[in-house]
C-alpha cells in the first residue's frame, strides 16, 4: 500500500460520511493478489443494496484518484448487520432504545448479564432500565454486547 492503514480509514470515513451515511468499520484484507476493502456504513432506518452501491461507486471514483494501492484491489460495502457486537461507544449511541444483553467483565459488579432496554450513552456510561432498575455502567466494563429481537 501507498498509503497508511490509518489514511486510508481517513480516507473511506470521509467519502462514506459525504455520502450522507454514517462510518461504522473498516477491514482490509487480501484476496489472492488483489486488496479486498470491506465497508461498514450505517444510517437510521437501514441502509438498502442500492445505496451500499451509490456508496461503493463513490469510493470507487475517490481510490481511482488517490490510488492507495499498489496492486489491483475490490471494494464491498454493507451494513454491519443486525446481529452486530456491541463494542464502541457509537455502537452503543446506535443501539439507544433497543433491548440489548450486556456479558459484564467487572469483578465490582454483581451481575456477570444484564438484559434491558438501553436508556442513555454518555461519557460517563451506559445507562440500562432492567426489570431491577436502572444500571449505570462503564462501556469498559461490557465484555459482549448484542441488540436482543
Amino acid at each position: 500500500m501507498k498509503v497508511s492503514k490509518e489514511e486510508l480509514h481517513n480516507l473511506v470515513a470521509e467519502v462514506v460520511e459525504n455520502e450522507g451515511f454514517e462510518f461504522v468499520e473498516m477491514k482490509l484484507g487480501r484476496h489472492g493478489k488483489r486488496h479486498q476493502l470491506r465497508v461498514f456504513a450505517h444510517r437510521p432506518g437501514g441502509i438498502t443494496l442500492d445505496q451500499c452501491g451509490e456508496i461503493s461507486r463513490a469510493l470507487s471514483r475517490r481510490l481511482d484518484e488517490d490510488d492507495p494501492f499498489e496492486d489491483a484491489y475490490t471494494i464491498e460495502v454493507s451494513s454491519p448487520g443486525l446481529n452486530r457486537k456491541l463494542v464502541t461507544s457509537d455502537d452503543f449511541r446506535r443501539a439507544i432504545g433497543e433491548t440489548v444483553r450486556l456479558q459484564l467483565d467487572d469483578p465490582d459488579l454483581n451481575e456477570k448479564q444484564i438484559e434491558g432496554r438501553l436508556a442513555d450513552v454518555g461519557n460517563d456510561g451506559l445507562k440500562v432500565e432492567t426489570a431491577k432498575g436502572v444500571v449505570e455502567l462503564s462501556v469498559d466494563s461490557v465484555r459482549l454486547g448484542k441488540i436482543v429481537y
